[in-house]
């Protein structure tokens, strides 16, 4: 049996505790192509590993996923407009 301790080096994947840098260096699968809307349309709301990001498809159909907060300003890119290929 686990120690409370031991229990949570192995469960807490935030960033910064040690599972959570091990999870971060390989991809994961976080959802499939078919569950993002439609091109240009309404971004997904995607939270892995204690982050929370916005997963899209740009004018062409591709796929993307960034981080759910402008860098500059901390706006929700959620509701920022998705065209001409994102």
């Amino acid at each position: 049996m686990l120690t409370t301790e031991e229990n949570r080096l192995l469960t807490q994947t935030d960033a910064g505790t040690p599972m959570g840098e091990l999870f971060r260096r390989f991809w994961l699968p976080v959802m499939l192509a078919e569950e993002v809307p439609g091109a240009d349309g309404t971004p997904a709301r995607v939270r892995i590993l204690g982050e929370d990001l916005v997963a899209f498809k740009d004018t062409d159909g591709k796929v993307g996923l960034h981080d759910a907060y402008c860098p500059h300003r901390g706006a929700p890119m959620f509701f920022g407009r998705n065209e001409e290929c994102g």
